[in-house]
This record gives C-alpha cells, structure tokens and sequence, in this order.
C-alpha cells in the first residue's frame, strides 16, 4: 500500500408503467405479488444510468449520512459523514479519483503514525485532494461510495406472496407506491415509482439494528463532476 495513506473502506420495465390501468403484457399491478413488484424497481433502479442517492441513518448510535451522485459514465460526486466531522468527499471523473478527508477522518485512519508524521500529514492533506487511478491495484477504497446502485438481497426477503399495487402516495410531488414490510422489531417502507420506469424512490426502515431513510433522485440527470484545482491536489504514485 503507498507509503503515503494507509486506508482501511437493460433496464427492465412494467408494461403497463407501473400504473394501475392494464399492461400491455395483459397484467394489472393487482395481480402482481409484492416481491414481483419490488424485483421489477430493483432491477430498474439498478440499470438507471444515472442517480442520485442519500442516505440518513446511525452506525453503532453514530450519525451517518451520505450522498452519492453516479452516472455510467464513470463521473461521480459523493461525500460521507460519520458524526459530526469525521467526513470524506470523492470525485471521479476522467478515470480518476479524488479524495478528501477531514482533518478528524485523517486523525482516525492514521492513528497508528508517529505523533511526528501524523502533524506532518495533517498539515500536508487537510483541505486537499489525493489523486489517483480509478482502475488497477491503486485504486483507493473510496472509491467504492461511487459503486452502481446495489441493494442487499435481504431487501427481497421476508414480504407475503399476495397480490398487491401498492398504497397511494407521493414522494417529493411525485407519485408513488407505498410497499410495507414489517418483521420483528422493524419495519421497512419501500416507495416506488407510479408513473414511467418503476424506480425506486425512497426506502425508509424503522427499528431494528440499522434504521434510516435512503432517498433515490435525479433519474438520467447529467452528473457534474469535475477535478479539483490542481494546486489543491496531491498525486499519488
């Protein structure tokens, strides 16, 4: 690892647009079971080309929120945050990756330096940019908040086998489907798109080990990523 940091971190639609008139394919929404419905917005989400995604929730009681804006293209922005100041921000673009960390994040990940080389580190890095390839062995571990949209299998898991279409709602002024599994101590709210492709808008879980919400948006929006100023990068070889 470089001498330098030692970091640990075809769409498929409903023919009937996911309204609740009958399909093309000759099924209403009603007649689909929740996991049909909930496979068809996963695999629309996952295919979108480009998406902007956050996320608000805790880690072990701690504050975590991120935002990710990605296209497939390889341009991307995201920033995330543990508390109150530990955060990273990356940038992708032109098959490179930028990254910064707060001076707490730096403190954290380069905790096990000499009390000489972690001053001088923070004073090298705090407020810049490292640079480096986005492909290869080099590739920083940061880059993985750029991923393409991905939802654990246990997502699928778990909801009955009726027929449903959902109940009526809006997320942000836009229609939606309101699907609601509850298990245990917690609940999971999908809300998936009633008009067009059926993305995924919001995902909201109560309860259990890891509640929070995570919001989907600007479907197929140009992601505007650009490099950061050169004098505020450092390359690393």
């Amino acid at each position: 690892m470089h001498a330098l940091l030692r970091r640990p971190v075809t769409a498929v639609f409903l023919c009937a647009a996911f309204t609740l008139s009958a399909s093309a394919c000759g099924r209403y929404v009603g007649d689909l079971t929740k996991p049909e419905i909930l496979g068809e917005a996963i695999e629309a989400t996952e295919s979108a080309e480009s998406v902007t995604v956050r996320s608000d929730g805790f880690s072990l009681a701690v504050p975590v929120k991120s935002r990710t804006s990605r296209d497939g293209r390889g341009n991307c922005t995201a920033t995330l945050t543990y508390g109150a100041s530990d955060t990273v921000d990356v940038i992708t673009v032109d098959k490179d990756v930028y990254v910064r960390s707060s001076e707490t994040r730096l403190r954290r990940e380069e905790r096990d330096r000499s009390p000489e080389d972690l001053e001088v580190l923070i004073e090298k890095l705090t407020g810049r940019w490292t640079k480096s390839p986005a492909d290869g062995p080099d590739a920083p571990e940061e880059l993985a908040l750029c991923s393409r949209v991905g939802f654990d299998a246990g997502l699928e898991n778990g909801w009955d086998d009726d027929s449903a279409k959902g109940d009526p709602t809006t997320v942000d002024g836009r229609k939606a489907r309101k699907l609601v599994k509850a298990g245990g101590e917690s609940e999971t709210a999908v809300y998936i798109a009633a008009e067009g492709p059926p993305y995924i808008l919001k995902i909201v879980t109560r309860g259990g080990d890891v509640p929070g919400t995570t919001t989907y948006s600007d479907y197929g929006r140009p992601v505007e990523a650009k490099a950061p100023p050169a004098e505020d990068v450092v390359v690393v070889d």
